[in-house]
């Protein structure tokens, strides 16, 4: 996946218009729409803006690793792997979601031991 479409990914999941994220992080409100339509690419600050505010790698944004946060040199495993690109792909309504019903199993993993 390239930068403009993980830009994209990104600002959906988290239910921000174009004109709303060039606002938050300062920019023009061409800015958004010419970064996702790969018209223009942004400098380094601009990327390093990008990457704080979602919190995420600038490797992950310009798509040189699938790794969503730099995970410490660490190996993951490939189910760990897949589950962290579904989650990625989930809006923060969903995640949240997704994050009480894993409390929800580990809650009853306990009772049934």
């Amino acid at each position: 996946m390239n930068f403009s479409s993980r830009l994209k990914q990104l600002r959906q999941k988290h239910k921000l218009t174009q004109s709303e994220l060039a606002e938050t992080l300062n920019l023009k409100p061409t800015a958004i729409s010419n970064y996702e339509s790969r018209r223009n690419e942004p400098s380094f600050d601009k990327l390093i803006a990008l990457a704080k505010y979602f919190d995420v790698s600038c490797d992950y944004l310009l798509g040189v690793s699938d790794d969503y946060l730099p995970i410490g040199g660490e190996v993951l495993d490939r189910d760990i792997v897949e589950f962290f690109d579904l989650y990625q792909k989930l809006t923060v309504d969903e995640a949240a979601e997704l994050k009480n019903y894993a409390s929800y199993l580990l809650y009853k993993q306990t009772k049934e031991s």
